[in-house]
């Protein structure tokens, strides 16, 4: 293990990993209809473009929307994230700016009367994150759907699973 010498260098790993706690806690929330974890991954006001309309929202707009979208459409969904890349973290006193793309996998599942469909997209959120007296969030997202899928599912596996976790349903985690 390598000791820091720079305490600017270690002072950008804690961007960083803020930056990675944020993009986690969006994942958690989003499939856990978790408002907390939602909202601990933006700052107040945050802009998100790209989620279904031509119009940008703000995450307090988008927080009731996109969970009762969820909530009625899907059983379940998981987004997976990798290969992020920071580009541009300029520090500035107390917060600065940071510009970071990731890529994300996304799967929802559909229950129906013919069975069950998945829903898959693959794109990218585009984040510029602030760091405001050293709490760093995302302030704009932008997300791109690269390529999409919606496929019928087969049988589920056999065997007595634990639910999910999402909307109340018990989980370790959370309780």
């Amino acid at each position: 293990m390598t000791a820091i010498a720079d305490p600017t260098d270690a002072y950008e790993l804690g961007i960083r990993a803020a930056i990675d706690d944020a993009l986690r806690s969006y994942c958690r929330g989003i499939d856990r209809l978790h408002v907390p974890s939602l909202e601990a991954a933006f700052h107040p006001g945050a802009i998100l473009e790209g989620y279904g309309s031509a119009d940008a929202t703000t995450i307090e707009e988008f927080i009731p929307r996109v969970l009762d979208s969820l909530r009625t459409k899907f059983v379940a969904t998981q987004h997976r994230m990798s290969n992020t890349t920071i580009e541009r973290v300029e520090i500035d006193g107390a917060g600065g700016t940071a510009l970071a793309e990731t890529y994300v996998l996304a799967y929802h599942v559909v229950v129906h009367d013919a069975g069950r469909t998945l829903i898959t997209f693959n794109g990218r959120y585009i984040d510029t994150f602030e760091g405001r007296d050293g709490d760093w969030r995302i302030a704009r997202r932008q997300l791109r759907i690269d390529w999409s899928d919606i496929s019928p599912m087969g049988d589920p596996m056999q065997g007595a699973y634990v639910p999910s976790g999402r909307d109340g349903t018990p989980d370790p985690v959370f309780d």
